[in-house]
């Protein structure tokens, strides 16, 4: 078996909570979880059913013929009252309502969330064989994506030893894309950004492009920023909340130096069949606010 260790950093608050629903804490199955949501996302898989088959093998499964996951996981420490502080999630909330998040756009609130620059370690454990594909799996899941609640929006980023190294080289996307292919040879990088290659059919959030915006020289700014133009752009195109849909558009926030620089990952829109009337111009006009 082979042992990964490494020790990480938080660099944007993390609305992550234990069985109360309001203590910061670290949770294990959010990190697995996540590993799992990337994992679909880059397959890019026409079978379904090969997909989830796919999961089970790699993750474990509670079907017939599926056992325990090949990934082990132990957070190594939890965090103190130290790496605890209030913020407020909503950047835009003392903006005027509008049509679509009228009830998330009321008075000003803040939450506990783990303060940045928190450090913690985690320590996984899986078969020697399985060493680049999940080393490239868990490079996406840091760089791509947040943990916790608002992730979508900038919250929960961390960071773990070497990612700065990585973060401020002018290859930044380069390393991005080898990981990727890594896993599912089907991306290729055009014009700036990342894309998928092949024409794929099926229904689900899989990776579509992923793209470098702009630095910002903290992450207060950098959120604020994010906050505003979810605000300004609102729209079923970016998430809603009744019928419930997680935004297609992902933004994570990564750091290098004193630099602090939003990734924005476009899922494919898999909205359900009752969803409210879109508009992917919105959609456009946001992530332009983030380049």
């Amino acid at each position: 078996m082979y042992r990964l260790k490494l020790s990480c950093k938080v660099i944007t608050p993390m609305f992550m909570y234990g069985a109360d629903g309001n203590t910061p804490e670290l949770r294990p199955f959010e990190f697995k979880g996540m590993m799992r949501f990337w994992w679909r996302a880059i397959r890019a898989e026409d079978n379904i059913e090969k997909l989830r088959k796919e999961e089970a093998e790699m993750f474990g499964g509670t079907g017939e013929g599926e056992g325990k996951s090949k990934v082990q996981m132990i957070l190594k420490e939890q965090i103190g009252n130290d790496g605890v502080f209030k913020y407020q999630p909503l950047p835009h909330h003392s903006k005027n309502n509008c049509k679509f998040c009228e009830s998330r756009c009321r008075k000003s609130f803040v939450l506990s969330a783990i303060k940045p620059d928190t450090s913690f370690r985690i320590e996984f454990t899986f078969p020697e064989e399985l060493k680049n594909i999940l080393e490239s799996l868990i490079f996406i899941t840091f760089t791509l994506g947040g943990f916790g609640k608002r992730s979508r929006r900038g919250f929960g980023s961390i960071e773990y030893d070497g990612m700065q190294e990585v973060v401020k080289r002018d290859e930044l996307l380069n390393g991005i894309l080898t990981s990727l292919n890594q896993i599912n040879p089907k991306y290729e990088l055009k014009y700036g950004k990342i894309k998928i290659k092949t024409t794929i059919i099926s229904n689900y959030p899989f990776i579509r492009e992923i793209l470098l915006g702009k630095d910002f020289s903290s992450f207060d700014e950098i959120l604020k920023v994010i906050g505003e133009a979810s605000h300004k752009w609102c729209d079923p195109s970016l998430g809603n909340a009744s019928p419930r849909m997680a935004s297609p558009v992902y933004v994570s926030v990564l750091r290098a130096d004193k630099f602090y620089r939003p990734i924005i990952t476009i899922l494919n829109s898999a909205f359900p069949s009752v969803y409210p009337r879109w508009d992917y111009e919105k959609q456009k006009k946001f992530i332009k606010e983030l380049l």
